[in-house]
């Protein structure tokens, strides 16, 4: 989601080798793949189909005013569960293609980079996305088999990486149509006519109040149908009624809020870079802050965060009852409190600090997985973009399990794998299948290239028990810097595919029995 690029196209002479080449896995004509940066020597497929083994759902209440959970924002639902109560792949000759979206492409835009964000699913089950590069923001209706373009149209274009990242949380309503912040504004994306003949239309709501170079960070509605949203460097918080358009904002001194937020009810779960806060707003619309708590910052942007702080979306999980984040610390824990307004005597709003990772190579850019009692945390630790040419530095592998104690007195780490390297991306879970799902990268020694000497990224669809941490299996994606990514997160299709934006386009996967 980065505009304010400088871009480097890159052309690679596919050499036919043993291993696995782009020509295996894209078939579809109707669009262009994403390119792949040489052919690999590594396997395409490593493990075996799994056994579904499912738990128990995660069951979050539905909001009334957002498309059907869980496929209406980048993190499923108002509670950002991260989790899908459908069933994903378990990898049964698992197929993979992917689409450059060259038709939603502007003819004198760069032919590398269109990265998208959030990938809704409407009520017919088509992608509704927003992707961006330096000269265009555009929102898209694909195909969910072909991920072929069925229509685009042009949106504001902010002009600042920040503003990009804002587009990143658009939200898909119950009407099926597209919310997205545009620098210090709302633009709203509907759909016309028919199944068969689509078009796109967009309006905008201009927020007064706002400074004229906020950058609206996310949004989310409450239950009222009241739109909560954040200004990412201003730290404020805002309600808009839409029926008035009126806005109320409240402003944090000295804090800046980088991701998006959690809403319950008509309560907004918030964590900035210095506090841990549950809003609510009452019939004058008026953000308040009902609690707020601590939690540990060594005030550093870690490599691999985008700001000094708390690089995750709070989680809401057991029935509404706990709120979770990871913290900034030296050593990295996730971070557990209670939500309950007030607290009884003697009861402490935060229930744990749990260690994960290695001390000094910990960092969080993605929200936890919160599942039952569950969380599932992944390392972005040392991701880091070389902007000319989308090189990255590397990252520390990583993932774990913190489960929280049924009595709520405390957490437990129930594992933690070492192996699986998520680099900038999140991990999403379905509760049918009993896996966790990232893009985990790989290194092909013998395929070196100018930039990555020790050799080519290679990435792939991996498969992760949720009880206990091991990998299931793993189905190749793609190689090099096309399927990489700036904290993109997997989605789970209502048709049991998954798909993955990533700098090249959106790639995906599917058991074919």
């Amino acid at each position: 989601m980065k505009r304010a690029f400088a871009y480097l196209l890159i052309t690679a002479a596919l050499s036919t080798v043993a291993g696995c080449s782009s020509e295996d896995h894209d078939s579809y004509e109707s669009v262009t793949p994403m390119t792949w940066e040489g052919d690999t020597t590594l396997p395409p497929f490593t493990g075996k189909p799994a056994a579904a083994q499912p738990l128990d759902p995660a069951a979050v209440p539905q909001n009334p005013f957002m498309a059907r959970n869980p496929f209406s924002n980048y993190h499923n639902d108002t509670w950002m569960s991260d989790t899908f109560d459908i069933a994903g792949p378990l990898g049964r000759a698992p197929k993979s293609w992917s689409s450059n979206l060259q038709a939603a492409r502007d003819p004198g835009a760069p032919n590398d980079l269109f990265l998208c964000g959030t990938l809704a699913f409407d009520t017919r089950g088509r992608i509704v996305t927003i992707c961006s590069n330096s000269v265009q923001s555009t929102a898209l209706l694909l195909d969910p088999e072909s991920l072929a373009v069925k229509t685009s149209i042009n949106l504001p274009v902010a002009g600042n990486m920040q503003a990009a990242l804002g587009a990143g949380y658009m939200m898909l309503d119950n009407l099926d149509r597209a919310w997205s912040p545009v620098g210090n504004k709302l633009v709203v994306v509907s759909q016309n006519g028919s199944a068969e003949n689509t078009s796109l239309s967009w309006s905008k709501y201009d927020l007064s109040g706002i400074p004229s170079d906020g950058v609206i960070n996310s949004l989310v509605p409450d239950n009222n149908g009241r739109i909560w949203f954040v200004v990412r460097n201003y730290g404020m918080i805002g309600v808009l009624d839409t029926a008035t358009n009126a806005v109320k904002t409240v402003q944090l001194n000295n804090e800046e809020i980088s991701n998006s937020f959690a809403v319950n009810g008509t309560d907004a779960y918030i964590v900035t870079t210095k506090q841990m806060y549950r809003f609510t707003a009452g019939s004058d619309n008026v953000p308040t802050v009902v609690w707020s708590a601590d939690y540990k910052n060594i005030n550093q942007k870690k490599p691999g965060q985008l700001s000094a702080g708390s690089g995750t979306t709070p989680t809401l999980l057991g029935q509404g009852k706990y709120v979770a984040i990871a913290d900034n610390d030296y050593q990295t824990h996730v971070v557990v409190y209670r939500t309950d307004a007030p607290l009884g005597a003697g009861v402490e709003r935060k229930i744990c600090e749990v260690e994960v990772f290695e001390p000094g190579k910990g960092a969080v850019e993605d929200s936890l997985i919160g599942s039952g009692l569950s969380l599932i945390v992944s390392n972005n630790f040392g991701f880091s973009y070389v902007p000319q040419n989308f090189v990255d530095f590397g990252s520390v592998p990583g993932m774990s399990r913190v489960d929280i104690k049924a009595d709520g007195s405390g957490c437990e780490k129930i594992w933690t794998n070492t192996v699986v390297n998520p680099a900038s991306y999140g991990a999403k879970l379905s509760t049918k299948s009993g896996l966790a799902y990232v893009v985990a990268r790989k290194t092909d020694s013998s395929r070196p290239t100018a930039d990555y000497p020790n050799g080519m990224n290679v990435w792939y669809w991996t498969a992760i028990d949720f009880r206990t941490g091991t990998i299931a299996w793993e189905q190749l994606a793609g190689t090099g810097r096309w399927f990489d990514g700036y904290w993109p997160l997997p989605f789970l299709g209502p048709n049991g595919y998954l798909y993955m934006p990533a700098n090249g386009g959106i790639f995906a996967m599917k058991d074919t029995y």
